[in-house]
């Protein structure tokens, strides 16, 4: 079982020691993917934190959602770095939960239907759909054809 130093609102995988595997396992997730955790006895969902924006690189972190947050958050609060608790993975894999501020992982299509799509977009101003230019008058002038 591994422990883990509360020194944050997050989790940081830097702060796991005691057990290599969990913390590599941990860092090897995508962004925003989702997986279940114990800590210190209980169970409770977190979400790999969003690659940096300035880089691109992966954010070593996990945020707690649901009621780990406001456990995990109650913990810091208490202890202010100093605290460490028990942490061990519940499932294998990342596990989707749905509903609890989880974020879908963005599935990109392959470059053949990227290719078939903007073919098709371009193709489209070609069907006939196009402003002659007339001008359609005023808003006002509307309502008061229809006698409003």
């Amino acid at each position: 079982m591994a422990q883990v130093q509360v020194r944050d609102f997050a989790l940081w995988i830097k702060h796991i020691h005691g057990d290599e595997v969990l913390a590599a396992k941990l860092d090897r997730l995508r962004p925003d993917e989702v997986v279940r955790l114990k800590v210190d006895g209980r169970i409770g969902t977190w979400r790999k934190m969003s690659a940096y924006k300035s880089s691109g690189r992966p954010t070593p972190g996990l945020a707690p959602l649901g009621e780990m947050r406001a456990y995990w958050k109650e913990l810091f609060k208490q202890s202010k770095g100093d605290a460490v608790a028990t942490v061990e993975l519940v499932a294998d894999e990342a596990v989707a939960v749905a509903g609890i501020d989880a974020v879908p992982a963005i599935e990109w299509p392959d470059e053949a239907n990227r290719i078939a799509a903007l073919a098709a977009l371009r193709d489209f101003r070609n069907a006939g759909y196009k402003s002659d230019g007339a001008s359609y008058g005023k808003r006002d002038d509307w309502y008061t054809e229809d006698g409003r």
